[in-house]
């Protein structure tokens, strides 16, 4: 049961034909041309000057249908990114075990050896929809401006983020940028947690969960517990470092 679970999840993450044969095809694929991201950040600036300047011209809707709202934006984007998470992840250990003697690209594409296949497959699938997952981002400061309140405003940080994310994702894909799978999972990673945190507030429930992790009679040692998912990570950094330097000279060696 085990290994069937397992086979479904691969593949409906990697298997699946739209996402084992997708192509980034410059000019054909929805979105891959420079103009679309260019285009979209006019727009998305054009609409949140106007809306900071005329603020009559933005519906006024209640408290209860902005709180719903943003709890479905927040999950859809919360559920999205967690996909995005495992989907990249799954296809870059897939693509590890079928190139067992060759883990060069999880750091570095070259050029002559990637040059034909490196904007297809199931990690530029998952690249592209993490670009186009920048653009739904936008939706955030729409919620913003719509809440009209003085806890909530719009940040000079939040515009200038939101507006060159996009910009920066398509060259990531369209370049096929090395190491932009390891971007790509960290940054949505992040993303889960945020949104979630953005959906119980908007339901009322983030201060329970506060409260839960933080509180006398809530989990014992969370802070240690932070501590020490930190030292983990610098020290799977290292470890990572280590062996690819020592396989890099290993190959050199042999070469030679």
């Amino acid at each position: 049961m085990k290994d069937l679970d397992t086979n479904i999840v691969h593949y409906w993450l990697v298997g699946h034909p739209i996402i084992s044969q997708f192509e980034f095809k410059h000019g054909q694929t929805f979105g891959a041309t420079l103009l679309f991201p260019i285009l979209s950040i006019l727009i998305y600036l054009s609409f949140t000057l106007l809306s900071l300047r005329f603020p009559s011209l933005l519906p006024i809707v209640s408290t209860a249908t902005l709180r719903c709202v943003t709890a479905t934006h927040s999950l859809v984007l919360c559920i999205l990114s967690l996909i995005m998470v495992v989907g990249c992840g799954v296809s870059v250990i897939h693509e590890m075990a079928a190139n067992v003697h060759d883990w060069n690209w999880i750091i570095c594409y070259n050029r002559l050896n990637y040059e034909n296949v490196l904007l297809r497959g199931p990690i530029v699938f998952w690249s592209y929809a993490f670009y186009l997952s920048k653009i739904l981002e936008f939706l955030d400061t729409l919620l913003i401006l719509l809440s009209r309140s003085r806890s909530r405003r719009l940040s000079f940080l939040h515009v200038y983020h939101h507006a060159l994310v996009p910009l920066f994702c398509y060259f990531g894909v369209a370049t096929g940028q090395s190491m932009w799978h390891v971007g790509v999972i960290t940054n949505a990673s992040v993303h889960v947690l945020m949104y979630a945190y953005y959906f119980l507030f908007a339901i009322g429930k983030s201060q329970v969960i506060y409260y839960h992790f933080t509180s006398e009679f809530g989990c014992s040692g969370i802070d240690v517990w932070f501590y020490t998912f930190c030292f983990n990570v610098s020290l799977l950094a290292l470890f990572l470092n280590f062996h690819f330097k020592t396989y890099a000279k290993n190959n050199s060696k042999k070469t030679s």
